[in-house]
Formats: C-alpha cells, sequence, structure tokens
C-alpha cells in the first residue's frame, strides 16, 4: 500500500495543527467509576507489547495462519455494535435527539438534530460492485446554496418549528469516493465520520482479514457557527476501516480494523506462493504494519508498538488460535482540543462494541471444535483508553447490527446474553446469560453467575426458539423468543449472583425491539402472525405475571400484503419523547406493499405519530395513533427513516428529503424539503 494517505474533503483553510500520541494517565476521572482498573500486566488477557520486535512477530505470525484461517471465511450466522435509562431522547426536553442505548452516550447517525437545524448526510447508492452519485436533490431558489456537481453533500436545514417550517441553508460537500458513516453535534462544531469500505459491517465480509487491508477512515470536524458557510477546523484520516463510534462530551472514540498491506502476498498459496509469502514476512518492518494517519495535511504514525497490546498465551482466558494480523484500533479525539488525546490498539478481531457510562467493552468471537465463546475487552471511557480487563461467556454475541443490545453495564456488573448452536435437532439453540465483574488485582471480568446452572435449569426460550427481542432495564432483562409463538421472559437481577427467571408471557407474532416505558410498562415493535408490522405494550408491573395490554398492526385495515419498520432493527430510526407523567409521544416508520387491481401493487413510506398514555396508571395504559405522514415511495430511493419532535412539530426525513407537519393538525403536511 501506498503509505502516503490522501485526505478526502473539502478544500478549506486549515487553521489549526492537532497534536497526537500517548498522553499520560490523569489522576482524574470523567465521572465516577463503578469499575475501575490498572494498568495492563502479565495477569489479564491482554497484555503491553514490550518491544517493536514482539509486535512485529506477532503480526508475523497471524499472516502465517491466515492462509487456512478461519477468520477467511464467513463466521457461522446467526437468525437475523441498557442501563436503567432507555435513550437519550426520553428525557422530557422539547425536541428529540437520537435514540441511544445508554442515555449519556451518543451514537452516529446520518441526521443529527440542534434544536436548531438539521444535518442529514447523504446515503450511499451502489450499482453493483461500483459506487454511484445519489440523485441530486434540487434546490428551490437561486438563493439557497447548491448541492455539489456530484450531488453529495450534508444538507444543513433551518427548522421552525412553531410553523413546522424547514428551508435548507446551507451544506457541505462531499467526496464522491467515501461514504459518511454518521454525524455528531457538539455546540458549534459538527462532526463527520467517513470511511473508504462498502460492504458494511456484518457477515462475511466482515470476518475476512484481507477485506481490511488499504481501508482509511476520516473525522471532519467543521465550525458551524454559520450554517450558510461551514468551515474545517480539523481533518483526520487514518489507515484502518471503521467498525463504530461513540461521543461522551468533547471526546469521540472511534474504533476501527486494520490489516497491515503486504503486496503480493497470497491468502491462498501454493508450495511455491508459501515460500513467497514467508520472504515478504521476513522482510516485513514494524513501520509496514503500524498503521499511519494525516492529521491536517502532515503525515505521522496513528500508533506506536508500545501503545499496542497482544494476547496473554499463559492466560486461561487466551483462545488456541491468537495473533490474527487484524487489529483493532481505539482512537480518543478530544474535540475541544482539536487533538487526538490516545490512541490504543490490540492484536486481534473485534466484531462488536457496547459503551456504557464508564467503560468501552470489544467482543470478539472464538470458535472453535467444542463451540463458540465471546471474549470481551474492557478499557476505561476516558481520554486514556486505560486497558481494564477481559472475560469470557460461552455462546456468540448475535442480532447484527443491535448485538449490543445483549450486552449492559449496571452497578459494577457486566450482564452478557448469548446464543450457542447445539447440532441437537430436538433443540438445536441454546441461551445464556454471564453476569461479571471486574477484578482489577487479576485485570480480570470475572465470571459471577450464569443462566440457566445447576439450580436453576430452567431454560431461557421453548426448544428450538430464537432470540428476538432484547432489553435490560436496571435489575431487569426482558426476552423475547420465537419459534412458532413469543413468549416474553422476565428476568430477575436483583441479584447479580443469582438472577432467576421471574415470569413468562406467551402471545402471537413477536416483538425484535423493546422499550421500557417506565418500572411498570414495557414496549415492544415487531410484527404479527400475519406480516404486519405490530406494536404490543405489556404490563410488567409484576414480573412472575406479565400480561399484554393490546396490540396496534400497522395498515391491519387496509388492503396491505406486508408492511415493515427499519426501527425494528435500527434503534435510531425509532422516536421517543417524554411529554408528562401520564403521556409520551413517539414515532414509527413502516413500509407498506399495498394490493391494487390487476395483481399491480403500490408501495409506500409512512410515519406513523403515537401517544402513549395513561402511563402512570398501568393497568389502563394505550397506545393511541394520532396520525401519519404519507410518502410515495420511489425505486431508487435509499429506504433510511428518522424522525425529530420538536415542540407539537414533527420532521421526518426519508433519505435526504424532509416532510414535516403539527402534532395538533397531521392532515396538513410540508413537503418534500
Amino acid at each position: 500500500m501506498n503509505k502516503s494517505l490522501r485526505v478526502c474533503a473539502p478544500s478549506l483553510a486549515i487553521i489549526l495543527l492537532c497534536a497526537c500520541g500517548g498522553g499520560g494517565r490523569s489522576t482524574e476521572s470523567n465521572n465516577s467509576d463503578p469499575i475501575s482498573g490498572t494498568e495492563p500486566d502479565s495477569k489479564g488477557l491482554l497484555t503491553a507489547v514490550k518491544s517493536d520486535a514482539e509486535l512485529l512477530e506477532t503480526v508475523r505470525r497471524g499472516f502465517n495462519k491466515t492462509t487456512n484461517s478461519i477468520l477467511q471465511t464467513a463466521a457461522p450466522e446467526a437468525s437475523e455494535d441498557v442501563a436503567a435509562s432507555a435513550g437519550s431522547n426520553r428525557s422530557a426536553s422539547s425536541f428529540t435527539t437520537t435514540y441511544t442505548l445508554e442515555a449519556n452516550i451518543d451514537e452516529h447517525d446520518y441526521v443529527k438534530y440542534d434544536g436548531n437545524h438539521l444535518f442529514i448526510a447523504p446515503s450511499r447508492s451502489m450499482d453493483c460492485c461500483f459506487i454511484v452519485d445519489d440523485i441530486a436533490i434540487a434546490a428551490e431558489s437561486d438563493a439557497i446554496p447548491s448541492s455539489s456537481d456530484n450531488g453529495r453533500s450534508i444538507r444543513i436545514i433551518s427548522t421552525d418549528p412553531e410553523n413546522a417550517g424547514a428551508t435548507e441553508v446551507g451544506n457541505i460537500e462531499l467526496s464522491d469516493s467515501r461514504t459518511v458513516e454518521g454525524l455528531y453535534t457538539n455546540n458549534s462544531q459538527l462532526v463527520a465520520i467517513s470511511s473508504s469500505g462498502w460492504w458494511g459491517a456484518y457477515g462475511d465480509s466482515f470476518a475476512r482479514v484481507a477485506n481490511w487491508q488499504s481501508q482509511t477512515t476520516a473525522l471532519n470536524v467543521y465550525d458551524i457557527s454559520d450554517t450558510s458557510a461551514p468551515e474545517v477546523q480539523m481533518q483526520i484520516e487514518f489507515e484502518g476501516g471503521f467498525v463504530n463510534s461513540r461521543k461522551q462530551g468533547d471526546m469521540v472514540y472511534l474504533i476501527a480494523r486494520h490489516t497491515p498491506y503486504l503486496e503480493n502476498f497470497i491468502y491462498y498459496p501454493d508450495e511455491q506462493q508459501m515460500a513467497a509469502n514467508g520472504q515478504l514476512l521476513d522482510n516485513l518492518t514494524v513501520d509496514d504494519i503500524l498503521p499511519k494517519m494525516v492529521i491536517n495535511g502532515t503525515e505521522s504514525p496513528l500508533i506506536e508498538a508500545k501503545d499496542c497490546l497482544i494476547t496473554n498465551t499463559n492466560n486461561d482466558l487466551s483462545p488456541d488460535e491468537t495473533g490474527y494480523p487484524t487489529m483493532t484500533l481505539l482512537v480518543a479525539v478530544n474535540l475541544a482540543d482539536q487533538s487526538i488525546a490516545k490512541t490504543s490498539c490490540y492484536s486481534e478481531p473485534t466484531e462488536g462494541i457496547y459503551v456504557s457510562e464508564n467503560a468501552i467493552y470489544l467482543t470478539q468471537i472464538d470458535y472453535s471444535d467444542s463451540g463458540s465463546r465471546t471474549l470481551v475487552h474492557s478499557y476505561e471511557l476516558s481520554e486514556n483508553l486505560t486497558y481494564l480487563g477481559s472475560g469470557a461467556a460461552e455462546g456468540s454475541l448475535y442480532l447484527s447490527g443491535d448485538k449490543d443490545f445483549r450486552i449492559n453495564e449496571h452497578e459494577g456488573y457486566l450482564r452478557l446474553v448469548t446464543t450457542e448452536r447445539t447440532g441437537d435437532s430436538a433443540d438445536w439453540i441454546d441461551h445464556k446469560l454471564s453476569i461479571f465483574k471486574l477484578n482489577a488485582d487479576e485485570v480480570e471480568l470475572e465470571l459471577m453467575a450464569t443462566l440457566p446452572n445447576a439450580q436453576r435449569p430452567q431454560a431461557i426460550g421453548k426448544p428450538n426458539e430464537d432470540l428476538y427481542g432484547v432489553r435490560f432495564f436496571g435489575d431487569k432483562l426482558y426476552l423475547v423468543t420465537f419459534e412458532r409463538i413469543d413468549p416474553l421472559y422476565v428476568l430477575d437481577l436483583s441479584t447479580p449472583t443469582d438472577p432467576l427467571i421471574s415470569g413468562e408471557l406467551e402471545v402471537t407474532g413477536f416483538s425484535d425491539f423493546l422499550h421500557p416505558v417506565n418500572d411498570e410498562l414495557l414496549m415492544g415493535l415487531g410484527q404479527d402472525e400475519s406480516g404486519l408490522v405490530k406494536l404490543e405494550l405489556f404490563n410488567v408491573a409484576d414480573m412472575a405475571s406479565p400480561y399484554s395490554l393490546g396490540t396496534v398492526a400497522l395498515g391491519e385495515n387496509e388492503d396491505v400484503r406486508w408492511s415493515y419498520s427499519e426501527a425494528r432493527y435500527n434503534r435510531h430510526a425509532f422516536t421517543y419523547q417524554v411529554v408528562s407523567e401520564s403521556k409520551d409521544r413517539f414515532l414509527v416508520p413502516a413500509n407498506l406493499d399495498f394490493n391494487l387491481e390487476n395483481s399491480d401493487y403500490q408501495n409506500q413510506d409512512r410515519l406513523y405519530l403515537f401517544e402513549l398514555n395513561g402511563k402512570d396508571h398501568a393497568a389502563s395504559a394505550s397506545i393511541d395513533e394520532i396520525g401519519q405522514i404519507k410518502v410515495e415511495r420511489n425505486w431508487w430511493q435509499s429506504s433510511r427513516n428518522r424522525s425529530v419532535i420538536h415542540g407539537d412539530a414533527v420532521y421526518y426525513i426519508n433519505d435526504t428529503s424532509v416532510w414535516s407537519t403539527l402534532w395538533t393538525n397531521p392532515i396538513e403536511q410540508n413537503g418534500p424539503i
């Protein structure tokens, strides 16, 4: 690979140089941290690299293994990256923000709202294997800044919540060669994270070592004090494929994967090619394997060998196969200082990420002939990125993009729900809860309890039932399993060393997404027995006897063949607002296919407006539809849906276009903007 990186960004003046590097450990903490650790030592599963030569040898061994590695093939697939709070826009504020797993941990998304402006990143369109331009959105007047010539730009739209109005006031041009993975806002700053990869974060491509070569991740920070003319404050681009990110306060945490590029290295070699591979590896230097970066136009190393961790093979948790050449990168960016505060890495791949208010947890699936394990590596959520320790749970973390619903930190305990394929046709799938607590002296996440166990052998789910919705809520865990019916399980975690199944309920259909309304009410979003999107409200005041308060099926009184909601699998498509002690508002997008005459059909996107009434009297609470925003769907459109509530104004972002209405008069609608 050419070691000179290219920063793909608008050619605006760069006025600030930023430093990067190690940074000493601070004696101060960002918050009251129930999980705290120590500097890595030989006790932990991951241990600090002692020299350049040690890291180099680890990578060499990793490349040798990839010639017949299990990571060169797809990992086994399951059926289809939460504390006591359930998302940042549960709070009773005047406008909603991105729905997140943790209340104080922001997540990147293609739409962000700061109360004054909507920032909307474009989707990536595909034509077979190549990126094609998104369809440009025409400007409505000469006074509005037009999009870039290729149609790819971040739209900046000013809102008028009193009248549900919206006007485009600016844009930020983007390169054709990159995808914006998501945005953050931070006071007068807009952060855009982009990547050069296109296959996404799941499935076969994610498991392949070679796919993480020659990728880059970029972070651009813009000054949006004047939204009509945003200016670049900082540009970072580094070698490594983007995996995920989180934001807390002024800190953005990036997680990426990097496989060093070896020109002419053959991953499926014959005997002669193996000899050539060996020569390439013998000639490797540490500079060849460590990722580089460009920050504000200046190239430098992203990380040094001493900032990396490798597997301690003497640790009891060590996998049989270690040291693959794909390293996981953690990069902490300080938006206030406009600098890289810290970089770290470990020489193993990661499949998922969960971030609490205290720690970053990276999950790694370890497959063997006897089954699978989920390794969890924890790092302090601070600019120091101190390694805290690792643990292992039997089984694998599934659920694709929502797998982090299965992992949660609460009052010093880490809880994890895994799944294992048994090979038994009578019951081919098992689910297990594992609970850990950090042992700082041993630099380990110590296993405290599992369920089922010898004292409590009841299985989670009936035979052959897969796991769908999962949600932790304080000392409770809600689980939905499904094969032909939908059992809702309520687990009592109030005694972390002795969790138990407290109650269960069987209903038709199933729920993929679970939203805790309060201690007594749980809402599920999923599918009913006829294939329509279903909302169901559960009374869980008595954990031993949960019951359904009723369902709402989207499109049930119309001639709908099927319906689908992005919010079932992507929490960012769901919008929820606490209004009062007795009432909440929420928005659910749906795509509906209608039967027409002559076997034709019509496809329509909708945003459903709902109120949850009577939540302070759980026995009589109800879900009531207020109205809908309807959008006729074009074949070329992206299926992305987002929404915002601001006062009585509702904004529906369908792909990159905006529709709006007032909660008090949803029949009158504006758009597309």
